[in-house]
């Protein structure tokens, strides 16, 4: 059976009904989402991950993050999967949690994780939104933070899709740790994904698509089809989409 899945970072101050307008106007069987807003002052929609599954028609699960931005400002984001298949299960851990020595890499993240059922068989999906760092160097934390979602997904063997913002490169601890377990569904390391808007942070700054940061992962058992990246002026990130064959 061929599906769809769109990976797509959507950025906490993109209007969620930008979001929502372009995800119907390129539908999939399952997206999986990062930096949904939660009771956010710049959003018209004080539950976005609600409000995203209502105007789809989608099941969904999410789990809430609470977080600071870039300027120090309390928020609450969350990371979700959003599917027009059933959901026979979900489940969420932990992949850090701050210590209080404060920086990005000491904050709440989270494995988000559901099983849809699809013609009689099971499949299960999962994201994650990484930790950030300036200039996405790889922090004795993150790679710790990589050890554990590791830890997490070396038993999958079989129908198992993982996407996600992982905030780092191509060539970083953290894929290396991921591609020991699962294959890279596509587009080419060399296609980017951030940043379409100007980036600037405590020295880190960054105007252009220079980084790919976005990714798709499945089990060896999940044939890829297609994959590509998507344009839009909407976010931060670029979608990705790929359509895959479940064995």
């Amino acid at each position: 059976m061929e599906i769809t899945v769109l990976q797509w970072n959507i950025w906490y101050a993109e209007d969620i009904h930008n979001i929502t307008q372009f995800l119907l106007e390129h539908p999939a069987d399952i997206i999986c989402v990062q930096e949904l807003a939660i009771n956010h002052p710049n959003q018209p929609v004080v539950d976005t991950p609600k409000y995203l599954a209502e105007k789809l028609g989608y099941n969904y699960h999410y789990k809430h993050l609470p977080l600071n931005t870039t300027d120090g400002t309390p928020i609450m984001w969350a990371d979700g999967i959003f599917t027009k298949f059933p959901i026979t299960n979900k489940r969420f851990v932990w992949i850090n949690q701050p210590k209080g020595k404060g920086g990005y890499d000491d904050e709440y993240r989270a494995y988000v994780e559901i099983t849809v059922e699809i013609g009689g068989k099971e499949l299960t999906v999962a994201t994650t939104h990484m930790s950030y760092t300036d200039g996405f160097y790889e922090t004795a934390n993150k790679k710790r933070e990589a050890n554990r979602l590791a830890e997490i997904i070396k038993d999958r063997r079989r129908n198992y899709i993982f996407a996600g913002d992982l905030n780092v490169t191509p060539d970083s601890y953290t894929i290396e740790q991921i591609n020991k377990h699962l294959e890279h569904a596509g587009p080419d390391f060399q296609q980017k994904t951030w940043t379409t808007k100007p980036f600037s942070y405590r020295g880190f700054e960054e105007t252009d698509l220079n980084w790919r940061l976005d990714y798709i992962f499945a089990t060896k058992d999940v044939k890829v089809l297609s994959a590509k990246i998507l344009q839009t002026d909407y976010s931060d990130h670029l979608p990705i989409f790929a359509k895959l064959k479940l064995s």
